[in-house]
């Protein structure tokens, strides 16, 4: 039998694999056209789902970082130290105003750091690392920038609000 002889099985995938990317892109720009540029909570748009879904990789990506500086003794805790380990990422001591910004907040004593980066739906996503107590994800809504709040213990769960941010352990809020 000739490796060529697929009995036309290679084309129907190929056209099968066409008729599902132009579901999609078709799916997609409905989406878009049909969007009033406004977004709710309960149904984001594409980009801010996507710009949230960055913004929270980044953040898992910063942890990541934090947790190499704190267990391997590469320098502490701050934005410079984590710049310096990991350059793909932009840390900053002041506001995250997107989601490629990572706000950079160490304890005062340098045993944990809390580190926030905002969506352009004014979501602020966060997460607290300590090694000794783990990491504490949250978010905040309605945020024109993000700081990165001092914590110096564990934060305590709370709901998500425009006010506070709301924390939990394990996994991001719903926000």
């Amino acid at each position: 039998m000739d490796d060529r002889d697929d009995n036309g099985l290679s084309l129907l995938v190929t056209v099968l694999g066409l008729f599902v990317s132009a579901l999609l892109v078709l799916l997609v720009l409905k989406a878009t056209v049909t969007s009033d540029g406004k977004s709710s909570p309960s149904t984001p748009s594409l980009p801010a789902a996507a710009d949230a879904a960055q913004a929270q990789q980044n953040l898992s990506a910063a942890l990541t970082t934090a947790e190499q500086a704190r267990t391997a003794g590469q320098g502490g805790l701050d934005a410079a130290a984590l710049q310096s380990i990991d350059p793909s990422l932009a840390f900053t001591s002041g506001a995250s105003t997107d989601p490629h910004t990572v706000s950079v907040t160490p304890a005062p004593d340098g045993s944990s750091v809390a580190l926030v980066a905002r969506s352009t739906d004014g979501i602020c996503w966060a997460v607290w690392w300590s090694p000794t107590s783990g990491s504490f994800y949250g978010a905040q809504t309605g945020q024109a920038s993000c700081l990165a709040p001092v914590l110096n213990a564990p934060p305590a769960a709370a709901p998500v609000s425009s006010t506070a941010f709301g924390w939990q352990g394990g996994s991001f809020p719903a926000a």
